[in-house]
């Protein structure tokens, strides 16, 4: 006598490979949009929590007036560096100007993730201060994370 878990297993594989083939055919016929751009599709701040960011500030017009936008590679370098370009917020830190200011940032979803500030001469308090000016930057959202080093 066959026990049961044997006749079930071949049963339950015969509907599982259905079931892919049938989600596979509908995708390629167009009837079921792909999970790519499902993913693309949904609302921002679907995204976010999916991603596990609890950042309180999730809306797209967040990001520097509505100029920030998605992508789904990692982001350019002219992307990359953008944020910093102009760095009057070094001085208004209060960095004097013979200060040497390394920056190394790592981005994902538009976000500073992991900053860290080097001064040189010693300075933490205009470490500090630097390191929260560029965690309050924002950049385009990708999911890709991205490394930069930047020296004022």
């Amino acid at each position: 006598m066959v026990s049961a878990r044997r006749r079930t297993g071949p049963i339950v594989f015969a509907v599982t490979v259905a079931l892919v083939a049938a989600v596979v055919g509908l995708t390629i016929s167009g009837r079921l949009p792909s999970v790519k751009k499902a993913w693309e599709e949904l609302p921002f701040e679907a995204a976010r929590s999916a991603s596990g960011s609890d950042t309180a500030d999730a809306s797209p017009r967040a990001f520097d007036a509505g100029k920030a936008k998605r992508t789904t590679g990692p982001l350019s370098s002219g992307q990359i560096g953008a944020p910093l370009v102009d760095s009057s917020f070094v001085a208004a830190c209060g960095a004097p100007d013979d200060m040497r200011v390394a920056v190394k940032v790592s981005v994902k979803m538009g976000r500073a993730v992991e900053v860290d500030v080097k001064t040189d001469p010693p300075d933490p308090v205009v470490a500090a201060c630097v390191e929260k000016a560029v965690r309050d930057k924002k950049w385009d959202v990708s999911p890709k994370t991205v490394h930069l080093v930047v020296t004022y």
